[in-house]
């Protein structure tokens, strides 16, 4: 009767996907779990350990990237700002030349600052020469033609030549 309840214990145990487990089955597993079973565990706590690195490094990316776009934005907006300044700098200068190079301020500026006086009398000098054609000069200013003279090609130039790759 101990070996029907033993054997029905044991189909039992067969079909939940126990094995039947004898002493040496027992010491193998328990070394097994032993050299295995921890370095599993390393494993997911070293798993778990590099995910988390990397969510920090993730995260720490982030925040620089948004702190160097902030950064780029302000040093963008102060930059508009001198642009602004500048560009209305460049306007006033400009009405500042137009306002001076009217002909009456010049006028006043000739006469009053640097003292100068208009002309009693004009004088024009009529001149019956024609005016020289626009291409001569005198000599002086002209700069001597010197000729260059080409040396004779030598006698296997030619032959060169006629070979192909070498023109």
């Amino acid at each position: 009767m101990a070996a029907l309840a033993g054997g029905v214990a044991g189909g039992l145990a067969e079909r939940r996907g126990e094995a039947r487990r004898t002493p040496g089955t027992r010491r193998a597993e328990t070394a097994a779990a032993e050299r295995g079973g921890g370095f599993g565990h390393i494993s997911r706590m070293l798993l778990v350990g590099l995910i988390l690195m990397a969510v920090a490094f993730f995260g720490l990316m982030q925040v620089l990237q948004t702190s160097q776009v902030a950064t780029t934005g302000f040093e963008m907006r102060v930059l508009q700002t001198e642009r602004t300044t500048l560009e209305a700098e460049i306007r006033l200068l400009e009405a500042s030349i137009a306002e001076q190079s009217q002909l009456e301020r010049v006028r006043d500026e000739a006469t009053n600052r640097l003292g100068m006086v208009e002309p009693e009398r004009t004088l024009r000098v009529s001149v019956s020469e024609r005016a020289p054609v626009a291409g001569q000069r005198h000599r002086r200013y002209v700069e001597p033609v010197t000729e260059t003279t080409t040396e004779a090609a030598a006698w296997w130039e030619p032959l060169l030549e006629r070979l192909p790759g070498f023109n």
